[in-house]
């Protein structure tokens, strides 16, 4: 198995507003297993320290996961455990790092985040806030991750119809992201891949302007490098910042 990585990410105007988001893709390879980390991070606080936030969470988790590639156990089960417990204590670490950085500079200071850790078939995947990760698997588009937001919490204690929430005026508003309290509230997910399956994280800037079903017809017959311009020329209405980082799997002969 090997992957295919694209990943973009631009101001909301090009040139002349700064870009809150941050976004990373590395991959690497344990013998004959190939190995990724992607995120998404969406900066929350105003332009500079929304940057500061988005930025210090992904060098953040990077710089703890990237060494441990050599380090994997070579059981299956124990590999698994192994990596979601470290890629939990990474955000946990840059959670620590933008609070205190808040703290001292006395500024509103926080990132959402989505992450994508994959080793050979599995995708350990995690969010805090409503940066989103999604699976692409036969035509059909599959929200992996949960929104950690007012108007989706309204959803999912049935006060308010999914219909609703693409308009309701708190659809922007979080509950949880990096530095905002001194305890993460992390979401995690495991999937296992198949051949031909993509990985697509990105932000609210992108899903929150394009349907799913829009999304779906970019990525249909598509390759990263295809989609990526695509989805983010399609998205760019110039009221966020937008990022895309798209992963896609393939089958070695």
């Amino acid at each position: 198995m090997s992957l295919i990585v694209a990943a973009q990410t631009e101001a909301k105007i090009p040139g002349q507003s700064e870009n809150q988001d941050s976004i990373h893709a590395s991959t690497a390879s344990v013998g004959e297993t190939t190995c990724g980390l992607f995120m998404v991070a969406d900066g929350v606080g105003g332009h500079k320290d929304g940057r500061i936030a988005s930025q210090t969470a992904v060098n953040t988790i990077s710089a703890a996961i990237e060494p441990l590639w050599q380090n994997i156990p070579a059981i299956p089960a124990q590999a698994a455990q192994f990596l979601q417990s470290h890629l939990y204590e990474a955000i946990v670490t840059a959670n620590e790092k933008i609070y205190a950085q808040a703290k001292e500079q006395n500024a509103r200071m926080a990132s959402t985040l989505t992450c994508a850790l994959v080793y050979g078939t599995l995708a350990i995947i995690a969010n805090i806030g409503d940066s989103r990760t999604y699976l692409y698997r036969g035509q059909k588009l599959e929200q992996i991750t949960v929104d950690h937001s007012v108007v989706d919490w309204l959803v999912r204690q049935g006060h308010l119809a999914p219909e609703e929430a693409a308009t309701h005026p708190y659809r922007n508003v979080i509950m949880h992201a990096l530095g905002s309290h001194e305890t993460p509230e992390v979401e995690i997910f495991l999937r296992w891949l198949q051949p031909d399956d993509m990985l697509v994280l990105c932000c609210d800037g992108v899903w929150d302007t394009l349907t799913t079903e829009q999304m779906t017809s970019h990525l249909q017959d598509a390759t990263p490098e295809t989609a990526v311009p695509a989805l983010l020329a399609a998205a760019q209405d110039h009221s966020d910042d937008i990022s895309l980082v798209i992963v896609k799997v393939m089958h070695d002969a």
